[in-house]
């Protein structure tokens, strides 16, 4: 996302998991004021007020831990920044109650320090917590406002000490809610990327993009509205549907399809999970790439190519 993006913070998110008929949904939403954790002391000297405020997500698993995660964990994580304060929600499945939540100051796949402590041992047991810190270092600031991608979040607990999930932070383009859910969760439960051979301007053939196929958690199915044209569509079982176009498109390494962050259009009932959603990010990928070199229309028209990610639906 362009710096120059306008974005509002989200301001008092809090956070709270949930649960569909289908299967375990986080879900970050308006809570009240009072923070569910106790953030770390120490850190108080002002940043510039005059800042633009802005709003990020992550997505965290156990398997973007560098060290090993826990495999079984889930987490969704709002970061709001206005002035010098840093507001915080986030709610997980699948780990024992963390001991710290912090952000660090390092790319994928590599650790680093801790800029931003969040909390330690939130009180009152759940799976969720939320609420403020004002930031020391207005540099650190300034750099999560314009490249989020340079840090991560994590949240760390007894059985994970180093780490028990975590993910790179990114910016949003829009302003979440303010009450009711500000964010939904949804992982691939099996999904395939489906790539058509087609002729290519010098003649030759070659696999490209047609449609995708995937049943996400929380009931929703992922396709594209005509294959081949598009665009991609995002229909829960209660009825609420979205379509999404690309904003912005990022590198997610050798042999992952691209992560990506689109504009969500309302096309379905105007009740239900994707009701309110008016931001798609798809994070967390895995497989899915289309067959490179030439290829033969008549001995094989299509390929399915399975794939995992991580869609997390940002409510306007």
């Amino acid at each position: 996302m362009s710096s120059s993006t306008k974005r509002r913070l989200a301001r008092g998110i809090g956070a709270a998991l949930v649960a569909t008929a289908a299967s375990a949904t986080l879900a970050v939403s308006a809570a009240s004021a009072n923070s569910q954790a106790t953030p770390p002391a120490g850190i108080t000297v002002p940043g510039d007020p005059t800042a633009a405020p802005a709003s990020l997500v992550a997505s965290l698993e156990g398997r973007n831990e560098v060290t090993g995660g826990d495999p079984d964990g889930r987490a969704l994580e709002l970061i709001g920044i206005q002035g010098n304060t840093l507001s915080y929600s986030v709610s997980w499945r699948g780990i024992s109650a963390p001991t710290e939540a912090a952000i660090h100051a390092a790319g994928r796949g590599a650790d680093g320090p801790v800029v931003v402590p969040l909390f330690t041992r939130p009180s009152g047991g759940g799976s969720s917590a939320s609420g403020s810190v004002t930031v020391s270092d207005p540099t650190v600031l300034d750099a999560l406002r314009s490249d989020p991608s340079g840090f991560y979040t994590d949240l760390r607990n007894d059985d994970f000490p180093n780490g028990a999930v975590r993910a790179q932070l990114h910016q949003l383009s829009h302003a979440v809610s303010t009450t009711g859910v500000a964010a939904v969760q949804e992982s691939v439960i099996f999904g395939s990327q489906i790539y058509a051979c087609t002729v290519q301007r010098d003649g030759s053939f070659a696999f490209t993009q047609n449609n995708v196929e995937a049943r996400l958690t929380g009931g929703i199915h992922h396709t594209f509205v005509q294959p081949a044209a598009g665009p991609p569509q995002w229909q829960a079982a209660d009825g609420s549907a979205v379509t999404g176009k690309v904003v912005t498109k990022n590198a997610n390494g050798a042999g992952n399809i691209a992560e990506l962050d689109l504009d969500a259009t309302q096309i379905g009932d105007s009740s239900g999970l994707l009701s309110n959603a008016v931001e798609v990010l798809r994070l967390n990928t895995v497989g899915g790439v289309a067959p490179t070199g030439t290829c033969d229309p008549q001995a094989t028209p299509l390929v399915n190519v399975p794939y995992q990610a991580d869609y997390v639906f940002i409510n306007g």
